[in-house]
């Protein structure tokens, strides 16, 4: 006769902590793109030549 026991698969872990990396990625994507600054452009003056 086989006696089977119950061990636990200890599968809890990783998905804990793969769900919790996928929350901080998405957080910080949000926060990334709420940030917008203007892009802004500098462009020499040119003197006026003859």
């Amino acid at each position: 006769m086989t006696f089977h026991e119950n061990k636990p698969s200890g599968t809890a872990f990783p998905i804990i902590a793969i769900l919790i990396a996928m929350v901080a990625i998405v957080g910080a994507l949000v926060l990334s793109s709420s940030h917008q600054a203007p892009a802004r452009v500098w462009v020499p003056v040119q003197s006026a030549g003859p």
